[in-house]
């Protein structure tokens, strides 16, 4: 689990898919968290296909991910070839950073988190919305085997199993994101869980 996915084969359906699997709620979670963005610029880091396309088109925005054949279907003017671990920007380059089903697959979380207080502007903020597991242990089970399922059947389907087994493995990669927060230095402003069992949560940060 230390190596991340490639998502270059499923690049062409990859938005589609993570439809299916929220049931369409990907696009209104990423709708809520975009009202948190401060006007100016924002770097929508792992930005892959565009996803958040049409919630931030009033901004002035940079789209960074590492997969290019991922790139090559973003609307986005601006189109950054990297890594949240090294983003290749200057010291506070940015008013905002979206960060949206990300943060699971990159490799090292603490040293992205440094990135971003590095790039972000004094006052920027910082906007995390991920999936994680319920809190509730019955609940977790149901969720644990209902997304077995699921993504497994897909990576079956769509003939890239081992991409979708990753997918599966990184919703329990990380700790929970009441625990994950506490290695973040910039300053919260909130943190909540969203969806259904609560498997969502949105975090907001200030640098100060």
């Amino acid at each position: 689990m230390n190596e991340p996915a490639n998502f270059s084969n499923i690049h062409k359906f990859y938005d589609f898919i993570n439809s299916l699997v929220t049931l369409g709620f990907d696009k209104s979670w990423r709708k809520e968290a975009s009202k948190y963005l401060i006007p100016g610029s924002v770097l929508d880091l792992g930005s892959g296909t565009g996803a958040s396309y049409r919630d931030l088109m009033s901004f002035d925005v940079t789209a960074l991910d590492p997969d290019t054949q991922m790139l090559s279907l973003n609307k986005f003017n601006k189109k950054v070839v990297g890594k949240s671990e090294d983003l290749p920007f200057s010291d506070n380059s940015f008013d905002n950073i979206l960060c949206c089903f990300v943060l699971r697959n990159v490799e090292n979380v603490q040293r992205s988190f440094n990135e971003v207080e590095r790039v972000l502007k004094p006052g920027g903020k910082f906007v995390l919305l991920d999936m994680t597991r319920p809190k509730n242990t019955l609940l977790k089970q149901i969720h644990k085997i209902g997304t077995y399922l699921v993504l497994h059947l897909i990576g079956i389907f769509t003939l890239n199993l081992s991409e979708y087994r990753f997918l599966y493995f990184s919703l329990d990669k990380l700790p929970a994101p009441e625990i994950l927060i506490e290695d973040i230095t910039l300053e919260p402003k909130f943190l909540k869980r969203i969806g259904l069992f609560g498997f969502v949560y949105l975090g907001l940060f200030e640098k100060s």
